[in-house]
Protein backbone atom coordinates (compact mmCIF):
# COMPACT_ATOMS: atom_id res chain seq x y z
CA UNK A 1 0.00 0.00 0.00
CA UNK A 2 2.79 2.43 0.89
CA UNK A 3 4.47 1.75 -2.44
CA UNK A 4 1.24 2.44 -4.33
CA UNK A 5 0.72 5.68 -2.43
CA UNK A 6 4.26 6.77 -3.11
CA UNK A 7 3.91 6.04 -6.83
CA UNK A 8 0.78 8.19 -6.85
CA UNK A 9 2.74 10.92 -5.11
CA UNK A 10 5.46 10.67 -7.75
CA UNK A 11 2.94 11.13 -10.55
CA UNK A 12 1.41 14.16 -8.85
CA UNK A 13 4.88 15.54 -8.29
CA UNK A 14 5.60 15.22 -12.01
CA UNK A 15 2.78 17.58 -12.90
CA UNK A 16 4.21 20.23 -10.58
CA UNK A 17 7.88 20.13 -11.52
CA UNK A 18 7.78 20.26 -15.30
CA UNK A 19 6.66 23.89 -15.45
CA UNK A 20 9.31 24.97 -12.94
CA UNK A 21 12.43 23.35 -14.41
CA UNK A 22 15.45 25.69 -14.00
CA UNK A 23 17.89 26.69 -16.73
CA UNK A 24 20.41 23.84 -16.91
CA UNK A 25 23.32 26.16 -17.73
CA UNK A 26 22.85 27.94 -14.39
CA UNK A 27 23.32 24.74 -12.38
CA UNK A 28 26.53 23.37 -10.81
CA UNK A 29 28.49 20.50 -12.40
CA UNK A 30 27.65 17.87 -13.49
CA UNK A 31 24.11 19.12 -13.95
CA UNK A 32 25.06 22.04 -16.20
CA UNK A 33 26.29 19.66 -18.90
CA UNK A 34 23.13 17.55 -19.16
CA UNK A 35 20.98 17.27 -22.25
CA UNK A 36 17.76 17.28 -20.28
CA UNK A 37 15.42 14.28 -20.49
CA UNK A 38 11.76 14.23 -19.40
CA UNK A 39 11.10 13.53 -15.73
CA UNK A 40 10.95 9.74 -15.24
CA UNK A 41 11.71 8.58 -11.67
CA UNK A 42 11.23 4.86 -12.28
CA UNK A 43 12.17 2.71 -9.31
CA UNK A 44 11.16 0.39 -6.49
CA UNK A 45 10.87 2.45 -3.34
CA UNK A 46 8.45 2.18 -0.44
CA UNK A 47 10.60 3.34 2.47
CA UNK A 48 9.52 6.96 2.85
CA UNK A 49 7.94 6.47 6.26
CA UNK A 50 10.76 4.55 8.04
CA UNK A 51 13.43 6.81 6.54
CA UNK A 52 11.49 9.90 7.61
CA UNK A 53 11.37 8.52 11.14
CA UNK A 54 15.13 7.88 11.16
CA UNK A 55 15.86 11.35 9.75
CA UNK A 56 13.85 12.85 12.58
CA UNK A 57 15.25 10.56 15.30
CA UNK A 58 18.91 11.03 14.33
CA UNK A 59 18.63 14.68 13.20
CA UNK A 60 20.00 13.70 9.80
CA UNK A 61 21.56 16.36 7.57
CA UNK A 62 24.03 14.30 5.53
CA UNK A 63 23.13 11.07 3.74
CA UNK A 64 25.05 8.60 1.60
CA UNK A 65 22.85 6.57 -0.71
CA UNK A 66 24.57 3.50 -2.14
CA UNK A 67 22.60 2.57 -5.24
CA UNK A 68 20.43 5.33 -6.68
CA UNK A 69 19.13 4.07 -10.06
CA UNK A 70 16.95 6.91 -11.46
CA UNK A 71 16.78 8.75 -8.16
CA UNK A 72 13.27 8.15 -6.84
CA UNK A 73 14.58 7.52 -3.31
CA UNK A 74 17.28 10.17 -3.76
CA UNK A 75 14.69 12.86 -4.39
CA UNK A 76 12.58 11.75 -1.46
CA UNK A 77 15.50 11.88 0.98
CA UNK A 78 16.75 15.20 -0.39
CA UNK A 79 13.33 16.74 0.18
CA UNK A 80 13.24 15.52 3.79
CA UNK A 81 16.58 16.90 5.01
CA UNK A 82 17.26 20.56 5.91
CA UNK A 83 18.05 23.12 3.23
CA UNK A 84 21.80 22.91 3.74
CA UNK A 85 21.81 19.09 3.88
CA UNK A 86 23.42 16.80 1.32
CA UNK A 87 22.64 13.44 -0.25
CA UNK A 88 25.70 11.81 -1.79
CA UNK A 89 24.36 9.44 -4.44
CA UNK A 90 26.86 6.64 -5.09
CA UNK A 91 26.27 4.54 -8.19
CA UNK A 92 27.97 3.46 -11.40
CA UNK A 93 24.68 3.94 -13.26
CA UNK A 94 25.56 0.80 -15.21
CA UNK A 95 23.09 -1.51 -13.48
CA UNK A 96 23.78 -4.43 -11.15
CA UNK A 97 25.79 -7.30 -12.67
CA UNK A 98 23.44 -9.97 -11.31
CA UNK A 99 20.25 -8.37 -12.67
CA UNK A 100 18.87 -8.08 -16.19
CA UNK A 101 18.30 -4.53 -17.39
CA UNK A 102 17.10 -3.06 -20.66
CA UNK A 103 20.23 -1.91 -22.55
CA UNK A 104 18.34 1.16 -23.78
CA UNK A 105 17.64 2.21 -20.19
CA UNK A 106 21.26 1.65 -19.15
CA UNK A 107 22.52 3.72 -22.08
CA UNK A 108 20.95 6.88 -20.67
CA UNK A 109 20.60 5.92 -17.00
CA UNK A 110 23.03 8.50 -15.58
CA UNK A 111 21.61 11.23 -17.80
CA UNK A 112 18.12 10.28 -16.64
CA UNK A 113 19.20 10.44 -13.00
CA UNK A 114 20.68 13.92 -13.44
CA UNK A 115 17.60 15.06 -15.35
CA UNK A 116 15.34 13.84 -12.57
CA UNK A 117 17.35 15.77 -9.98
CA UNK A 118 17.02 18.90 -12.11
CA UNK A 119 13.26 18.51 -12.56
CA UNK A 120 12.86 17.87 -8.82
CA UNK A 121 14.97 20.96 -8.06
CA UNK A 122 17.29 19.18 -5.65
CA UNK A 123 20.58 19.79 -7.46
CA UNK A 124 21.78 21.94 -4.55
CA UNK A 125 21.45 18.95 -2.23
CA UNK A 126 22.31 15.91 -4.36
CA UNK A 127 25.96 15.17 -5.16
CA UNK A 128 26.41 12.27 -7.62
CA UNK A 129 29.47 10.06 -7.13
CA UNK A 130 29.86 7.89 -10.22
CA UNK A 131 31.98 5.07 -8.83
CA UNK A 132 31.71 1.54 -7.51
CA UNK A 133 30.56 1.67 -3.89
CA UNK A 134 33.76 0.37 -2.31
CA UNK A 135 35.92 2.65 -4.48
CA UNK A 136 33.83 5.68 -3.54
CA UNK A 137 34.16 4.81 0.15
CA UNK A 138 37.96 4.90 -0.13
CA UNK A 139 37.97 8.57 -1.17
CA UNK A 140 34.87 9.82 0.66
CA UNK A 141 35.75 12.45 3.26
CA UNK A 142 32.42 13.62 4.70
CA UNK A 143 30.74 12.19 7.82
CA UNK A 144 27.21 11.03 7.02
CA UNK A 145 24.52 10.83 9.66
CA UNK A 146 22.80 8.08 7.68
CA UNK A 147 23.95 5.60 5.03
CA UNK A 148 21.26 3.93 2.93
CA UNK A 149 22.36 0.77 1.09
CA UNK A 150 20.30 -0.34 -1.89
CA UNK A 151 22.80 -1.52 -4.48
CA UNK A 152 23.67 -5.06 -5.63
CA UNK A 153 21.64 -7.51 -3.55
CA UNK A 154 24.05 -10.44 -3.27
CA UNK A 155 25.48 -11.45 0.10
CA UNK A 156 29.02 -10.59 -1.03
CA UNK A 157 28.16 -7.17 -2.42
CA UNK A 158 25.99 -6.13 0.51
CA UNK A 159 28.58 -7.26 3.06
CA UNK A 160 31.28 -5.33 1.17
CA UNK A 161 29.09 -2.21 1.19
CA UNK A 162 28.52 -2.54 4.93
CA UNK A 163 32.23 -2.92 5.58
CA UNK A 164 33.11 0.00 3.33
CA UNK A 165 30.62 2.55 4.65
CA UNK A 166 30.13 1.76 8.33
CA UNK A 167 33.44 3.44 9.31
CA UNK A 168 32.20 6.69 7.74
CA UNK A 169 28.97 6.92 9.74
CA UNK A 170 29.03 9.49 12.52
CA UNK A 171 29.02 8.28 16.12
CA UNK A 172 25.48 7.19 17.00
CA UNK A 173 24.42 7.53 13.37
CA UNK A 174 22.49 4.91 11.43
CA UNK A 175 23.18 2.38 8.70
CA UNK A 176 20.10 1.18 6.83
CA UNK A 177 18.89 -0.28 3.57
CA UNK A 178 16.33 -2.07 1.47
CA UNK A 179 15.58 -5.55 0.10
CA UNK A 180 15.92 -7.54 3.34
CA UNK A 181 14.29 -10.63 1.81
CA UNK A 182 15.47 -10.27 -1.79
CA UNK A 183 16.17 -13.47 -3.75
CA UNK A 184 18.24 -15.93 -1.72
CA UNK A 185 18.15 -13.51 1.24
CA UNK A 186 21.75 -12.46 0.68
CA UNK A 187 21.07 -8.99 2.08
CA UNK A 188 19.54 -10.45 5.24
CA UNK A 189 22.49 -12.80 5.76
CA UNK A 190 25.03 -10.04 5.20
CA UNK A 191 23.29 -7.62 7.56
CA UNK A 192 22.90 -10.20 10.34
CA UNK A 193 26.52 -11.27 10.08
CA UNK A 194 27.82 -7.71 10.03
CA UNK A 195 25.62 -6.71 12.97
CA UNK A 196 26.85 -9.68 15.01
CA UNK A 197 30.49 -8.91 14.25
CA UNK A 198 30.11 -5.25 15.23
CA UNK A 199 27.75 -5.60 18.19
CA UNK A 200 24.95 -3.69 16.46
CA UNK A 201 21.21 -4.03 16.96
CA UNK A 202 19.16 -5.07 13.93
CA UNK A 203 15.70 -3.63 13.28
CA UNK A 204 13.31 -4.28 10.42
CA UNK A 205 10.14 -2.98 8.84
CA UNK A 206 9.08 -5.17 5.93
CA UNK A 207 11.85 -5.02 3.35
CA UNK A 208 13.53 -2.13 5.16
CA UNK A 209 16.25 -2.72 7.77
CA UNK A 210 18.51 -0.58 9.94
CA UNK A 211 21.37 -0.99 12.40
CA UNK A 212 22.00 0.96 15.59
CA UNK A 213 24.68 0.83 18.26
Amino acid sequence: MHQILYLCFAMLFLSNVVANTPNVQDLPPPYNEVSLMPYYPHGWYSNHEPIAQLIDKFQVRTIVEVGSWMGLSTIDMAQMIPGDGKVYAVDTWKGSPNEDHDPQILATLYRQFLSNMIHAQVTDKVVPIRLESTEAAKIFDAVPDLVYIDATHTYEACYADLQAWYPHVRDHGVLCGDDWAWGDRGVERAVLQFASENNLKVYGNGWFWWLEE
